[in-house]
């Protein structure tokens, strides 16, 4: 059974005039400007398609007639699919997921001392079967990296800890081509061979172009994943008044560019492959230079002008949702995580990530996990709104109840009360109650809680000789790609 997310796009900024305002300029750029590109597979591509190729400059003009076919080929929905069919997902119009983490992060909090640490693959195999057990996360990228592995194949080793702890949908970065093709050699052993994963397509490509306005050769990820059929996410991150003009929708326009360089290459490569439509305005902090994730900015470009664009195209769209600047689970983090969760979810973003992340992305955190668990429960019932008609208007009952009585013994309260968000991490006891347990915070009770997570839960075990195999094709890409040292 294919799960149904709520739908949402309750919170609109743009009109449909002003998203064709930046399509319109965003294929201005394309057929003007074009984009750097020092892959020669992905200019041979362009090439052959008739695009406007210099070799020797190394940049591809792309002309407006591509990018509209292509645009025409895209799939309007996807069934991402998990290891166990319960988890699959539907991504159309505006049903809301999310995730947790994102690409790896250089730094991990201590689950144990709450000290900042290196990540290895045992933290990435503790926070993917967190990750599995929180039941208000849909879809799992990662709060770790495994650092202690040659870092030639750092995420071949990543992907092997994430099929092998959860059976929840895969959105995970494999840089390059060959990555890219080991990783599908991967997931094709799980499933039972290229064509049933193309089927159910238990993984999706995160890659990202270089902004502002550049191809790399990583993104030769992209042609593996579209000749598979496999679905793909590109995701620019222009920062205003960095890599992309100070203006939100000056660089809504060229991250917009950026997305559909990226859909028209997967399109190219194979016709109607998924692409899940990413285009994000992020903000810099004008102080620090780093890209400010709990910016007000941020949020209203991931979210807002990101899901405009992709209901304009009419394709799944994929942001940000989880995320904070703060270096600890504190009260910032639980404010800048409700802003962009609830932007987002507003908007209708289909695929919502970055859950359990901290400083901007550079440190991953369990508890923080667990805590964004609840978050995105709250943002769920809100999401879900109410429900209007005679049952719930209840003017019988109260008839029946009259002035000074209750409703506490109405058959009516019964059946209704489910449909109050009750917390399992936030406390709602008296103060007295709190004391006597013992006047735990929410960071402690969220650390507990992860800890019972890892103590008590597993997925489903992959086949032995499936786990085998998965460990031959990292071994065989060591070889290949390991240079002696």
């Amino acid at each position: 059974m294919v799960q149904r997310g709520p739908k949402s796009g309750h919170l609109r900024f743009l009109t449909n005039d002003q998203a064709r305002e930046i399509h319109v300029a965003s294929l201005e750029v394309l057929e003007s400007v074009g984009m750097d590109c020092p892959s020669t597979k992905i200019m041979e591509i362009f090439d052959r398609a008739g695009a406007w190729v210099d070799s020797k400059a190394k940049r591809i003009r792309i002309p407006q007639s591509l990018v509209e076919e292509s645009l025409k080929k895209v799939p309007k929905e996807i069934v991402f699919c998990g290891r166990n069919p319960q988890n699959d997902i539907l991504l159309e119009d505006s049903r809301v997921y999310f995730g947790m983490g994102g690409t790896p992060v250089p730094y991990i909090r201590d689950i144990e001392t709450g000290e900042m640490r290196r990540p290895t693959k045992e933290d990435m195999n503790q926070a993917t079967r967190l990750g599995d057990a929180l039941p208000n996360i849909k879809f799992l990228m990662t709060i770790a990296g495994a650092y202690d592995v040659p870092y030639e194949v750092e995420y071949l080793h990543e992907f092997e800890a994430l099929f092998n702890n959860t059976e929840k949908p895969i959105l995970y970065s494999c840089p390059g081509g060959y990555a890219a093709q080991k990783v599908l050699e991967m997931a094709a052993a799980i499933v039972g061979g290229r064509e049933e994963l193309r089927k159910r397509p238990i993984l999706a490509l995160y890659t990202e172009t270089v902004s502002p306005l550049s191809f790399s050769d990583v993104n030769e990820n992209m042609i593996e994943f579209a000749k598979a059929g496999i679905p793909v996410a590109n995701g620019p991150m222009p920062m205003c008044g960095a890599s992309g003009p100070m203006t939100l929708a000056g660089t809504a326009v060229q991250s917009n560019a950026e997305s559909l360089a990226a859909i028209t290459l997967c399109q190219l490569v194979n016709p109607h492959t998924p692409n899940i439509y990413t285009g994000w305005v992020c903000a810099i902090d004008p102080r620090t230079s780093r890209c400010a994730y709990g910016a007000p900015e941020f949020a209203m470009g991931t979210s807002i002008f990101n899901t405009t664009m992709g209901r304009y195209y009419d394709m799944p769209t994929y942001g940000f949702g989880g995320c904070s600047d703060s270096k600890l689970p504190d009260a910032q983090a639980g404010a800048e995580v409700m802003m962009n969760g609830m932007l987002a979810a507003l908007g209708g973003t289909n695929l919502i990530h970055d859950c359990g992340y901290l400083a901007g992305g550079s440190i991953g955190s369990m508890e923080m996990a667990v805590v964004c668990n609840e978050i995105i429960g709250m943002i769920s019932r809100i999401v879900r709104g109410v429900k209007v008609d005679e049952e719930t208007l209840a003017v019988d009952v109260i008839k029946n109840v009259g002035p000074g009585g209750h409703y506490m013994s109405q058959k009516h309260t019964l059946d209704h009360v489910r449909e109050l968000y009750t917390p399992s991490l936030f406390d709602r006891e008296s103060e007295v109650a709190w004391v006597k347990a013992g006047k735990k915070d929410v960071r402690d009770m969220a650390r507990m809680k992860a800890k019972q997570i890892l103590r008590e839960h597993s997925a489903t075990p992959l086949p032995k000789d499936v786990q085998l195999r998965l460990t031959e094709i990292v071994k065989e890409a060591e070889k290949q790609l390991v240079k002696a040292r």
